[in-house]
């Protein structure tokens, strides 16, 4: 079974909500256009979503559907219609994924949006997922891998007899008694170890060791250099992140991996750079606390649709 992300799903039923409102802007098409275009899954999300809306405008008898719908009050409008009927695809994909049979032997284990999950495994390794991960475990006599099919997880392990490896699309990390981290982006993987050593490979070079207090990044045909890694690299497992002299633009992008719906951040506001350690607990309070200290202001249209922009005089 063809699988879309959860995550492009529930984006795409926000995006087609926002299209159909009355007051979309023009930077709203441009980053509805960015957004469809950064990945092959959300192109499809969107048009499995316009498939879903022409089965609603095709009915049998259109007069039916507007009776029904006049039995709501005014206040309900086309956006929040397509979002319960977005909310009702992304649950639907979930229980069509869940359902999907699964190679022989695997089992598959994820975290919601804004979760950081751990995870016991038969062998006594722990992987704990972060926000909207998901793995698959294939553990027999002969091998153990986890595949990870979105997201980041830390692994820690022990010695073990049995060849363990992470796998990604674009290659794979052989862990030597270690603790590390893997996180699967769109273009590449990128891996950082706090303890022992590993065997990053790309599919189509050679490994590279990378040891304790080392991170990389390596898509199918080759790897980058190795930087230093830094202790907070793994704040996110106390549920905080960090921000060194970072464009606020770049930091909201992060922050919003551990929330729900979209937060668009006005062009104007790419010169503000940011410091300090924040929780990714409560990312509305996260958002307030930023108000205190920059020139900006947060406006909330709904839970799931955040604007920045710069503070008025």
């Amino acid at each position: 079974m063809e699988r879309i992300s959860r995550e492009s799903i529930e984006q795409a039923s926000l995006w087609m909500a926002r299209m159909w409102s009355d007051d979309v802007s023009e930077q709203d098409k441009r980053a509805f256009h960015l957004w469809r275009t950064r990945h092959p899954d959300n192109d499809y999300a969107w048009k499995k979503m316009e498939a879903l809306q022409r089965k609603f405008t095709s009915m049998p008898d259109p007069q039916s559907g507007s009776k029904i719908l006049g039995t709501y009050c005014q206040p309900v409008s086309r956006r929040q219609v397509l979002i319960w009927g977005g909310v009702s695809l992304a649950t639907m994909s979930m229980v069509l994924s869940s359902d999907a049979a699964l190679p022989q032997g695997e089992t598959e284990y994820a975290s919601a949006i804004g979760e950081v999950k751990p995870i016991p495994l038969s062998d006594g390794t722990v992987v704990v997922l972060n926000t909207a991960s998901r793995i698959r475990v294939d553990f027999n006599q002969q091998h153990r891998i986890i595949r990870l099919m979105e997201g980041e997880v830390m692994v820690t392990t022990g010695h073990h007899r049995t060849p363990f490896r992470v796998l990604t699309p674009h290659g794979s990390v052989m862990p030597i008694g270690t603790q590390f981290s893997v996180r699967l982006n769109e273009k590449q993987t990128q891996v950082s170890v706090f303890e022992g050593e590993v065997i990053a490979k790309s599919r189509q070079h050679q490994g590279q060791h990378l040891f304790a207090g080392e991170k990389s990044g390596f898509n199918a045909y080759q790897h980058e250099e190795k930087h230093s890694l830094l202790a907070t690299d793994a704040l996110w497992l106390e549920e905080k992140i960090l921000a060194q002299d970072t464009p606020l633009p770049l930091f909201i992008s992060e922050l919003s991996r551990y929330r729900r719906g979209v937060i668009n951040v006005a062009s104007e506001l790419s010169s503000i750079r940011i410091s300090g350690v924040y929780s990714i607990r409560d990312t509305d309070q996260t958002l307030d606390n930023l108000t205190q200290i920059l020139p900006i202001e947060v406006h909330s249209r709904t839970r799931f649709w955040v604007s920045i922009s710069g503070k008025k005089e």
